[in-house]
């Protein structure tokens, strides 16, 4: 696979003409993964809102091996993943690049075996982007942005550490019957990511990646259609959306035996 780095992220961005502080790329072998399992693998990270794909990029064997995106949030590389997991690539192979600028401030494109069926091209005689430092106006001022920079990565560490400790990647499950091998079936994986998202000390839409990042195939077909008719559905819909489709049907010894252990509640008035 040809090599793209973070400083050709940056310089893709820059051809492109968006913000480098908002946008990231994706590098692996993206061929076989539609828009929307690319969608989904980055909707939920942490910062990341209404990301769409700028552009992808073919090497010179015809293959993706790059895709570049965009939000509307700017975003705090410490706090995303190196690595994530999409839909139609196999295992954790795509990696999350945020774009860096080098040090010699020269913006050097895609090397030209990197440029393949020459695709994006970085553009010559851009020496500005929006996302240039101010020059403060007096000198106290540059002591408080460097203060604020620093208690702001201190803060973004913290954070990090305080959702991500102790954080163990559920099972896969994707719904296929008989199990692949290294796969959960779906009332345990159910079980442990329903115990797991309880014990999480994190935002919802983490939890929801979390759980989303666990799952293949059917399963995640599954969460896509659900995300398509309720955009802003939680968790626990992904998870009722699961259960109509994975559940275990219940036989009636099973409903029987529910009913000889349920007991009337003090104060609760008797059924007719």
């Amino acid at each position: 696979m040809e090599v793209v780095s973070k400083e050709n992220i940056y310089s893709w961005c820059r051809e492109k003409e968006i913000d480098t502080e908002c946008s990231f790329g994706l590098r692996g072998n993206l061929t076989d993964a539609s828009n929307d399992s690319i969608i989904n693998a980055v909707k939920f990270l942490y910062g990341v809102t209404e990301p769409r794909i700028v552009d992808k990029w073919k090497g010179s064997t015809g293959t993706i091996t790059a895709v570049l995106i965009t939000n509307q949030n700017q975003l705090d590389p410490t706090l995303l993943p190196s690595m994530v997991v999409v839909e139609g690539v196999p295992g954790w192979n795509v990696q999350l690049m945020c774009p860096e600028r080098k040090d010699s401030g020269e913006e050097g494109g895609l090397s030209g075996e990197e440029q393949g069926n020459g695709e994006p091209q970085t553009r010559d005689g851009l020496h500005t982007t929006s996302n240039a430092m101010e020059i403060p106006t007096h000198p106290g001022e540059v002591v408080d942005n460097q203060v604020d920079t620093v208690v702001g990565k201190m803060v973004s560490q913290l954070e990090r550490w305080h959702f991500e400790g102790g954080y163990r990647r559920l099972r896969i499950f994707s719904g296929i019957l008989p199990v692949p091998a290294g796969e959960e079936t779906y009332e345990l994986w159910r079980e442990t990511a329903t115990q797991h998202s309880e014990e999480w000390q994190c935002p919802e839409h983490i939890k929801r990646q979390r759980v989303v990042e666990s799952l293949r195939g059917p399963a995640m077909g599954v969460i896509q259609a659900t995300r398509r008719s309720n955009p802003t559905a939680m968790l626990k819909d992904y998870i009722e959306a699961l259960d109509f489709s994975f559940g275990t049907l219940e036989d009636v010894g099973d409903l029987l035996a529910r009913l000889n252990h349920t007991y009337q509640e003090p104060g609760e008035t008797l059924t007719h």
